[in-house]
C-alpha cells in the first residue's frame, strides 16, 4: 500500500527520472513496425511475430546501451537494486537451464528500472576451470583461445534473448586484470594465517590428473566431473582455514532473508554442522612426550573433564605416522582389555588419557560427514560407557545426581585456553589443483627464505603450444616459467606450480562486477559500501551449499580485514528450479531412445522399432538421454518473446518446469489476444460511438478496481515474492477483463485506456520487443490526455503503474484457510489495522452469516502481508448449530437493526 504522502513524493522521483531518461531516444516519436507500415495486421501469425523481434531488438539493444550510459552519468540519488545471476561456464552454447536463469533476472532488472531504481544488472564469465582445459586438449588448441570463442557466441546468445546485462561491467576470471585480485585477496589470506600448505594424503582423480576437494566426491567415491574411481595420494597440498569462520558464518544467516532463503539455510548449517572446540592434546608414545600435538574437535566442551578414551581413525594425522608401528592398536570389543601405548595428556588435568585406533565410522553430529576422531565421554554417551567398560577404563561423572554438569564454571574459565571454535565436520578448504588453466598460486620457494609470498601481481599464466592431461603440473614442465629469483635474497628459486580451485575465483566476482576497472584494489570501498549486499542473488539451488559458502567465507573475510561494511553478500536468494526433458527409457534393456522412435499413450509409450514398453520420465536434460532441447530451435520457431513468456508463466520459478512445447499454445493464443485488443481500440477509436452516463460509470467502476487490483498483485509478486508466474497469471487475467469492453467503452472511457496503458508497462520487463510493438500501436491512437505517460517514448520509457490513493484494499475472510469472501477495508487503512477492527468489519458483513450461520469456531486469527493484504481465518470444527454460533448471529443482527 502507498499513503497519500508518499505517492506524491514517489511521483515527483519518477517524474524526474522519466524527464531524465527521455533522451534515451534521439528521435520523439516511435520508430515502430506499425509506424513504418501504418498497418495493424489482423493476424499475428509467425512471420509477422519475426518481423516485430527483427525490428526491435537492435532498437532495444541500442535503447539498454544509451540507458546504461545516462544511469553512469546521473547524480541523483535513487534506491539500488543489485540482481545478480550466477555466471555460466563458457561452454559455448546456452541451454535451457540458462534461459531460464537470465531470463528470470532480466525481468527482475527491467521491472526495477520501470520503477525508478538504479539498476545493476552485470553479466560475467566463470572461465577457469578442467572441462576448458579438458576440451582445448581434446581440439588441440589452447584454453585462452578456445574460451574466447566461447564467451563471444555465448554473448551473442544472450543478447538475441534480449537481456539487457550491463556489458560494460562485463568479466572472466581468466583475465589477469580479475584473477590479479583473487591472487590479492589469497595473500591477504595468508598475511592473516588463514592460508597453510602442508603434505596431505589427497583425492587424486586419475583421468583428469588432479587434486579434488571432499566435497567435489560423491558418495559412491566418484569424481563428480570425470566418473573416475578416486585414488589416494601423499602430496603437499594448500589449504585456507575455513573452519575458523565456522561460527561467524552460522551467526550470518540470521541476517538474510529467511522467507526466499527458506531451506537453504538449514543446508547451510548442516554443511558447516555443529559448532565444535579443535583440542590440541599434548600426547606421549610409551611415556615419552612428542613435540606436535594430538588435535580432536569437541562439540560439547562443558564435558571435558569427563574423557575417558580417543579413539582416531585412519583419516587422523596420527594414524598416518604410527600406522605401520605396533604401538596403535585396534579396539576390539570382544576383548577384556587393550594394550596401549599412546595416551594424550589432558590439557586441564594433566593426567593421561588413552588413545586407540578404530575401524569404525564416527560422526560428531546427525551428518554423514566422516571424522577422524572421537573423544568418549561416558557420561552423556552410552556407546562411550560401554567401550569404557569393556576396556577397564576409568572415568568422572560429570552430570550429578540432578543431571547438573560438574566443574562447568571452570571450564568456562579455561575455555580459551583449547582453541577457537570451529566446525565439528568440516576440513579446511583444499584448493590446490595440479592443472594448467586456473589462477596462478602467487607463491615463490626459496630454499633459504622458504615461502615467499609474491607482491609484484598478477602472476600470469604463460602460453602454452600444447597442453597434455598426463603426469605432473603442467607449469612445473614450463621451466622458464618455474625457475626465478627470490624476492627477498635474490637467489635462485622456483614458483608454485599448483593453481587454484575455481571456487576461489567465483567467491568474490560479484565485487569486482562493482568496480570492474580498479587498479588499486579489487573493489572500491566507497562503491561497496553503496551497492552491497546484493539484493537478489539468482542461480540453481545445486550451488546452494558450496559456492554460497565459500562466497560468504570470503564476504566475512574481507569485512574483517576493512575492505568491505556489509558481512553478508546475499539479502534475497532466489534457487530456481531446473528445466527438464522428457526421456524415454526401454524398461528391458535400460536403454534410452530418442521420442520419436516411440508410440506414446498416456504415461507410458511402446517403441516403435520392438514394441518393447517404454517408461516416461522427467529428468535433467541431457544428450544421452535424447531429452534435451536446443534454446536456438525453439527461438527460429516461436520467436524470443514467446520463449521467455514460456519459461517465466506457468510454475514458480523455485520449481523445477517440465519443458513441453506444448506450453506455448497458451502463450501464443494471449499474446494474439493483446494484439487483437489493441487492433479492436485503434479501430473503435476511429469511430463515433454514443455511451450512456450509466454504462460509463459502471465500466469506469469495473475498470478501476481491475486496473488497481492488477497492479497492486503484479507489483507485489514481483517486488516481495518474485513470484514471476503470479505476475504473468494476473495479467492473463487483466488481459480477459479489457477484452469484455464493448467498442463504445474502448472509444469513450478514459479508465480503459489507463488499463491498456498499465497492461502493456507491466509486460514489457517479460516480453519487451512485442511491449514496444503494442505500445506504438496504442500511443498512435491515444483518444485522452495522461499526464501519466509519455506517448512519444517508448514503454521502456515509462514508469511503473502505482496503485491510486482511493483505492481500497481487501482483507480475505477464510474457513480453514479456503478464502470465503472479502470485504474492502477503509480507504487508507490496512498496515494499522488490528484484530478487534476486522473481527468486527467481517461478522457485520451479510455474507458472513451465509459461510458461517450454524458453524462452531474454535478460534480466530489474523494476519497482515504489509502493504498487500490482510487475512481472518475462522478455525472451524464440524458445521452445526452450536450457541457459539447462534451468539454470532446475534450479533450479526444486531449489528444491523
Amino acid at each position: 500500500m502507498i499513503t497519500c504522502r508518499k505517492t506524491h513524493v514517489t511521483w515527483c522521483v519518477l517524474r524526474h527520472i522519466r524527464s531524465l531518461y527521455s533522451t534515451v531516444n534521439d528521435n520523439h516519436s516511435i520508430v515502430s513496425l506499425f509506424s513504418k507500415t501504418g498497418n495493424w495486421a489482423t493476424e499475428l501469425n509467425n512471420d509477422v511475430r519475426i518481423e516485430i523481434e527483427n525490428h526491435w531488438k537492435p532498437q532495444l539493444k541500442e535503447h539498454d546501451i544509451k540507458y546504461r550510459s545516462l544511469q553512469t552519468s546521473d547524480k541523483s540519488e535513487k534506491e539500488k537494486f543489485y540482481v545478480l545471476s550466477m555466471f555460466p561456464y563458457p561452454s559455448g552454447s546456452l541451454h535451457m537451464g540458462h534461459v531460464r536463469v537470465y531470463t528470470i533476472s532480466d525481468a527482475m532488472a527491467r521491472f526495477n528500472r520501470l520503477g525508478g531504481k538504479e539498476v545493476i544488472h552485470p553479466m560475467g564469465w566463470d572461465a577457469f576451470g578442467l572441462p576448458a582445459e579438458n576440451a582445448a586438449i581434446e581440439r588441440g588448441e589452447i584454453p585462452q583461445d578456445w574460451t574466447k570463442k566461447n564467451i563471444e557466441s555465448m554473448k551473442k546468445q544472450l543478447e538475441d534473448l534480449c537481456c539487457s546485462f550491463d556489458w560494460d561491467r562485463e568479466l572472466a576470471t581468466c583475465d589477469p586484470k580479475y584473477y590479479k585480485w583473487t591472487q590479492y585477496i589469497f595473500l591477504k589470506m595468508f598475511e592473516a594465517g588463514l592460508v597453510y600448505r602442508k603434505q596431505a594424503e589427497v583425492n587424486w582423480d586419475p583421468i583428469d590428473q588432479t587434486v579434488l576437494a571432499d566435497e567435489q566426491i560423491n558418495e559412491e567415491g566418484l569424481s563428480w566431473r570425470s566418473g573416475a574411481k578416486v585414488e589416494k595420494r601423499n602430496l603437499p597440498q594448500w589449504y585456507i582455514q575455513t573452519t575458523k569462520y565456522a561460527k561467524s558464518l552460522i551467526d550470518g544467516l540470521s541476517e538474510v532473508n529467511a522467507d526466499l532463503w527458506g531451506d537453504v539455510i538449514s543446508n547451510q548449517k548442516n554443511w558447516i554442522g555443529k559448532l565444535a572446540y579443535p583440542i590440541h592434546f599434548k600426547y606421549k608414545v610409551n611415556g615419552q612426550v612428542q613435540e606436535d600435538c594430538l588435535t580432536v574437535k569437541m562439540t560439547h566442551l562443558e564435558y571435558i573433564y569427563g574423557i575417558s578414551h580417543i579413539n582416531i581413525t585412519s583419516l587422523h594425522p596420527l594414524f598416518q605416522i604410527y600406522q605401520v608401528s605396533s604401538l596403535l592398536y585396534t579396539l576390539l570389543f570382544e576383548e577384556e582389555k587393550t594394550i596401549y601405548c599412546i595416551t594424550a595428556v589432558h590439557p586441564l588435568t594433566d593426567s593421561d588419557i588413552p588413545v586407540y585406533y578404530t575401524e569404525q565410522s564416527i560422526q560428531l553430529d546427525n551428518t554423514a560427514a566422516r571424522q577422524d576422531s572421537h573423544v568418549a565421554i561416558p557420561s552423556i554417551n552410552s556407546s562411550d560407557q560401554l567401550e569404557a567398560d569393556r576396556l577397564g577404563l576409568s572415568w568422572i561423572d560429570v552430570i550429578d545426581s540432578k543431571a547438573k554438569i560438574v566443574n562447568s564454571n571452570q571450564v568456562t574459565f579455561k575455555m580459551k585456553m583449547l582453541g577457537e571454535v570451529t566446525s565439528s565436520r568440516l576440513t579446511d578448504w583444499l584448493i590446490s589443483r595440479q592443472r594448467y588453466w586456473g589462477t596462478p598460486i602467487p607463491i615463490i620457494h626459496c630454499p633459504k627464505c622458504q615461502v615467499m609470498n609474491i607482491e609484484d601481481l598478477p602472476v600470469e599464466l604463460p602460453r602454452v603450444k600444447q597442453l597434455s592431461n598426463k603426469g605432473s603440473s603442467p607449469l612445473s614442465q614450463i621451466e622458464e616459467w618455474v625457475n626465478c629469483q627470490c624476492p627477498k635474497c635474490v637467489g635462485d628459486a622456483k614458483r608454485e606450480t599448483d593453481t587454484m580451485d575455481t571456487f576461489v575465483d567465483s567467491s568474490w566476482y560479484y565485487l569486482r562486477y562493482l568496480d570492474v576497472n580498479n587498479q588499486q584494489l579489487p573493489v572500491s570501498k566507497q562503491l561497496a559500501d553503496q551497492y552491497l549486499p546484493v539484493d537478489l542473488y539468482i542461480g540453481g539451488k545445486e550451488h546452494a551449499v558450496l559456492h554460497l559458502y565459500f562466497a560468504r567465507f570470503f564476504n566475512h573475510f574481507l569485512n574483517d580485514i576493512g575492505i568491505l561494511k556489509h558481512r553478508e553478500p546475499f539479502i534475497d536468494l532466489l534457487t530456481q528450479g531446473m528445466v527438464l526433458g522428457q526421456s524415454c527409457q526401454v524398461k528391458s534393456t535400460g536403454q534410452y531412445v530418442p521420442a520419436d522412435q516411440v508410440n506414446i499413450k498416456g504415461n507410458g509409450g511402446v517403441e516403435k522399432a520392438t514394441g518393447e514398453p517404454v517408461e516416461l520420465q522427467w529428468e535433467k536434460m541431457s544428450k544421452s538421454k535424447y531429452n534435451g532441447v536446443d534454446p536456438q530451435d525453439v527461438i527460429k520457431e516461436y520467436g524470443v518473446d514467446p520463449t521467455r513468456l514460456c519459461i517465466l508463466s506457468s510454475v514458480s520459478p523455485m520449481s523445477n518446469r517440465y519443458w513441453s512445447e506444448k506450453e506455448y499454445k497458451g502463450i501464443l493464443k494471449w499474446q494474439y489476444r493483446i494484439w487483437v485488443l489493441i487492433g479492436d481500440y485503434m479501430k473503435y477509436s476511429k469511430q463515433d460511438y454514443t455511451t450512456s452516463t450509466s454504462d460509463l460509470i459502471h465500466w469506469n467502476q469495473e475498470l478501476f478496481e481491475a486496473r488497481n487490483s492488477s497492479v497492486h498483485e503484479v507489483t507485489y509478486q514481483m517486488r516481495k515474492n518474485y513470484m514471476i508466474n503470479a505476475a504473468i497469471s494476473r495479467l492473463q487475467k487483466f488481459t480477459n477483463i479489457l477484452k469484455k469492453c464493448p467498442p463504445g467503452i474502448m472509444r469513450n472511457c478514459e479508465e480503459f485506456e489507463r488499463c491498456l496503458a498499465d497492461l502493456i508497462i507491466m509486460l514489457a520487463p517479460f516480453s519487451p520487443m512485442f511491449a514496444c510493438e503494442y505500445w506504438a500501436g496504442v500511443s498512435s491512437t491515444v483518444n485522452f490526455t495522461h499526464s501519466l505517460y509519455q506517448w512519444d517514448r517508448i514503454v521502456l520509457d515509462q514508469t511503473w503503474p502505482l496503485v491510486d490513493d482511493n483505492y481500497q484494499y481487501e482483507m480475505s475472510i477464510k474457513k480453514n484457510e479456503r478464502d470465503q469472501f472479502s470485504i474492502k477495508l477503509p480507504l487508507g487503512r490496512l498496515n494499522d489495522w488490528t484484530y478487534e477492527e476486522a473481527v468486527v468489519l467481517a461478522q457485520s458483513d451479510p455474507q458472513f452469516m451465509k459461510h458461517f450461520k450454524n458453524v462452531h469456531i474454535k478460534h480466530k486469527s489474523f494476519r497482515i502481508e504489509k502493504d498487500y493484504k490482510a487475512w481472518l481465518t475462522m478455525h472451524v470444527g464440524k458445521e452445526k448449530k452450536t450457541r457459539e454460533s447462534e451468539n454470532i448471529a446475534d450479533e450479526h443482527l444486531n449489528a444491523h437493526s
